[in-house]
């Protein structure tokens, strides 16, 4: 029985764990292994980069509209406040008027 080039027999390299049963792996063989854990843990990454973004674009869109809608509050109070404030001159103006005439 003549052994062929990749029986475990014929591989001068030691083998794994020393079981002659278990061949070693090439360095090709080690390479494309590494490069599959590898893009898989780079989808892995991609994944969880495109999660942590999308919480972050919705906790920036959350905050976005409370701030708004706080401006919006303020700026209501502010045109309130205002507005309160010219009727109080105009009646400070009447009175001021109704008194020159009294006074007169």
């Amino acid at each position: 029985s003549r052994s062929t080039p990749l029986s475990p027999k014929s591989d001068p390299r030691p083998s794994i764990g020393g079981n002659p049963s278990i061949p070693t792996r090439s360095r090709r063989q080690i390479h494309q292994i590494r490069r599959s854990q590898r893009s898989e843990r780079e989808k892995m990454v991609r994944v969880a980069t495109f999660f942590g973004m999308t919480f972050g674009a919705f906790l920036f869109w959350e905050s976005m509209d409370k701030v708004h809608v706080w401006i919006a509050l303020h700026q209501d109070e502010k045109q309130e406040r205002m507005e309160r404030e010219m009727e109080i001159k105009k009646m400070q103006a009447d009175l001021i008027a109704q008194a020159k005439e009294s006074e007169s």
